[in-house]
């Protein structure tokens, strides 16, 4: 089955405990001074992200939020690139929007009073710069799949850690 490439990659997940437990223990690793990852905790909002040392600028950060729905208890994970680095992403897509609209529009002006103007592929000329851009995040996004990899598996485990110290002695 192949999926296709997402601009921001999201996970949700049942938790078999609450959601406090579970952020409880992204702090404390957190915190320890062992943990791989830099983040913090705030209420039912978790981020996480690589050390400064191992950061690159296609790094990913995962925003971790835990809600309620239907009387259950989600964990929703959304991998994103930093801060920045995505507000780059959008200011290009906008920038290239506004002129490929701005261009189209004066060039069909020119037209339609029958002068000569190729300012009308600045429509189709920005939609081919932002596919281009799209395939550039989508190929960073690739080069980073391992660290995401690595970062929902490290999630995973203290689901797995957390659930099994909320069970009963016994089980």
């Amino acid at each position: 089955m192949t999926r296709t490439p997402r601009m921001r990659p999201t996970f949700e997940l049942p938790l078999p405990m609450g959601g406090k437990p579970l952020l409880d223990r992204i702090e404390m690793h957190l915190q320890s001074g062992t943990c791989r990852y830099e983040g913090q905790v705030v209420r039912d909002h978790a981020v996480l992200r690589r050390p400064a040392r191992e950061r690159s600028l296609l790094s990913p950060y995962l925003a971790l939020d835990v809600c309620q729905q239907d009387g259950r208890t989600l964990l929703r994970g959304r991998f994103s690139p930093a801060p920045n680095v995505w507000t780059g992403f959008m200011a290009i897509y906008g920038l290239l929007g506004m002129i490929g609209l701005a261009g189209s529009m004066y060039g069909i002006s020119e037209l339609m009073l029958g002068r000569d103007s190729l300012a009308w592929l600045a429509g189709p000329i920005s939609l081919a710069l932002i596919a281009f851009v799209y395939g550039a995040a989508v190929i960073g996004q690739g080069l980073t799949s391992d660290e995401m990899y690595e970062m929902r598996t490290f999630v995973d485990g203290l689901i797995r850690d957390a659930a099994r110290d909320q069970r009963p002695a016994g089980y």
